[in-house]
Formats: structure tokens, sequence, C-alpha cells
């Protein structure tokens, strides 16, 4: 074997060539470059480091802010608008309003609303108390009641003020029954208020005589009243028939009460009401004339009719209308 056939070679190995970020392809081959995530071109534009106590700091604040608008809001919008003012507790603007508030509020068991239309220092003859009373009578004889109408005349000045008489009925199914009072108002620079309500179907105490010493005065509407109330609403034609005067004309109380018999279907319950009832002005001077409309409620139907009535002295003398029903 001839010498230095064989040389020693020395591997040295190789050193990689430094290259640039590494790449991938999609698949139509477009090649994109990747970028380590510390690298400092990509960190010169990267999204400041968050501070979270101060985020926490906002947001409680935020919370705090929503919170105590939650609960502020509802007051400052009530506060502002005259809407949500209950109409009880709205002043009256003229005698009759204070009238009526204060008979209306202590007739529903509201006593300090219609103490509220008193005048300062006023202690009227019926007071709240007494008119929760009134109501209460009425409770027990009718075993319950349904509403409390009012009827308020036209008011009149007087030495003592402005008076209106005011009818007070008290409803309960068919039946309903009235007091009358006469209510005191006096005003001041636009403000009205109650100084004084009596009872006015209270009666006299007699005298030692046996008499009041005063000529009673015939109430004729209330003799009116009770006439058709006892044939519309009790459906006791003999009752109001003692309420005729002996030349009474016109529609009898049994044919009253014949017709609305006969308005009904068969066994149909009805339920009569005196829906209005008003003074009217009569050709005789001699006779009190009053128009009355009454109300027929039916299982199936409602109606209501006109009638004309005249009293004279204290019964009734005269009955007529109640078209389409008579």
């Amino acid at each position: 074997m001839r010498k230095g056939l064989f040389r020693r070679t020395i591997r040295r190995a190789r050193t990689a060539r430094r290259t640039g970020a590494p790449t991938i392809s999609d698949a139509a081959g477009k090649r994109y470059r990747v970028v380590p995530v510390d690298d400092p071109e990509t960190a010169k534009y990267a999204d400041p480091p968050r501070k979270w106590p101060r985020v926490g700091a906002m947001a409680a604040v935020w919370a705090v802010v929503l919170a105590l608008g939650a609960w502020t809001a509802p007051g400052i919008a009530a506060s502002g608008s005259e809407d949500n003012e209950d109409a009880r507790d709205q002043e009256a603007t003229d005698s009759v309003g204070a009238a009526l508030r204060f008979l209306k509020n202590g007739s529903e068991e509201d006593a300090e609303r219609a103490d509220a239309a008193l005048c300062d220092g006023a202690s009227p003859q019926v007071s709240s108390s007494d008119l929760d009373d009134l109501r209460q009578s009425y409770d027990e004889e009718f075993g319950g009641i349904e509403r409390v109408n009012l009827d308020a005349g036209e008011p009149v000045s007087s030495v003592d003020g402005i008076e209106i008489a005011v009818r007070v009925w008290y409803v309960y199914q068919s039946r309903q029954e009235s007091e009358d009072f006469l209510v005191t108002v006096q005003e001041d620079d636009g403000v009205f208020c109650v100084s004084e309500t009596v009872l006015q179907s209270v009666e006299e105490e007699p005298s030692e005589s046996g008499t009041t010493g005063i000529e009673e005065e015939v109430d004729t509407q209330a003799v009116a009243t009770d006439f058709l109330r006892a044939i519309v609403v009790d459906r006791e034609p003999q009752t109001a028939a003692s309420f005729q005067c002996q030349t009474f004309t016109g529609i009898t109380p049994q044919e009253l009460n014949d017709a609305i018999t006969d308005w009904a279907e068969a066994g149909e319950t009805v339920i009569g009401y005196l829906d209005g009832f008003d003074s009217v002005d009569s050709d005789d001077s001699s006779v009190d004339a009053f128009a009355a409309d009454i109300k027929l409620d039916g299982d199936m139907d409602i109606e209501t009719f006109s009638f004309q009535l005249t009293v004279q002295g204290d019964c009734v003398s005269s009955l007529e209308g109640g078209d389409d029903l008579i």
C-alpha cells in the first residue's frame, strides 16, 4: 500500500446561516411571516399594559353613580309632576267644591280629608265623625254601602257666608236613602273653606205645648221622591198610593209597577233606580212640578224612562210620561 494514499480528513461542522423569521404557506401558496410575540418591532405597536387597580376603581365609581340615579330619579320625577297629586287633596276652587269636599270625604270614611276642608278653628254641628256615624247606620240597615252620591243646590249669599243645600244619597243595590245638609262656606281671597254644617232632616224638639211654634214647610220634592221610589225601587205600589191626592190623575202606582214587570223578560230580575230628580216650571201656581228619570236594570238590558210629577201640598196630584214603557 502506497504511503500517502490516505489523507486524514478533518470534517468541520457547518455553521447554520442566519435567516429571517420563519414563514408558513397556506393552501394557495401564499407565504406569511411568523413574528414572535417579543419582537421589538411588534411590541412597539402593542396595547399598553392594563392597570387593573385603576380599572376596578372606575367600575366601582360607575356602580355607585348608577345606583344613586336609580334611587333618586323616581322621586325627582314624582315631585315635579302635578299629575301625581290625588284629586281629593286639591284645594276647592269654589264654594260648592268646598261643601262637597267636606261631605263626600266625611261620608266615605276619610275624616282627615274632610277636616282639611274646614276653616281654621271651625267646629260645625255635623262633624266628620257624625258623617261617618250616619254612613254606618245606613250600612247596618242596608247590609252595606256601595256608593255615596251628592246633589248640591245653588250657592246663596247670607250674613253668615255662602250657604249651599246638599243632599247626600246612601246607595246599596236597589235601596237608597238620603239626608239633607245646609253647608256654610267662607271665601277669603279665592280660598274656600267650610265653617258650618247642619243636618236639616233632624226634626226640631217640640216645646212644652207639644209644638215647635213654627209652621212646618212641606218638602214637595221629598214627597214626589218618596212616591216614585216606593214604586220603582221598593216595588210597593200600595205604599205609593198613600202619597196620592184624592184628585190624583195620570199613571197610577199599580199601572207603573205592572209596566215595569212587563218590561222584564220572563224570570228576569229587575232593579229600579231614581236616576235624576229636578224641579221644573209649572203653569199651575198651586202645584210644584218635577221631572224625574228612572233607570231599569235587567239581566239583558238597561233603559231610562222620563216622567213628570206634580205635588200639591203634601200629596202627589199627577204622574205622566214613561214613553216606551207605558
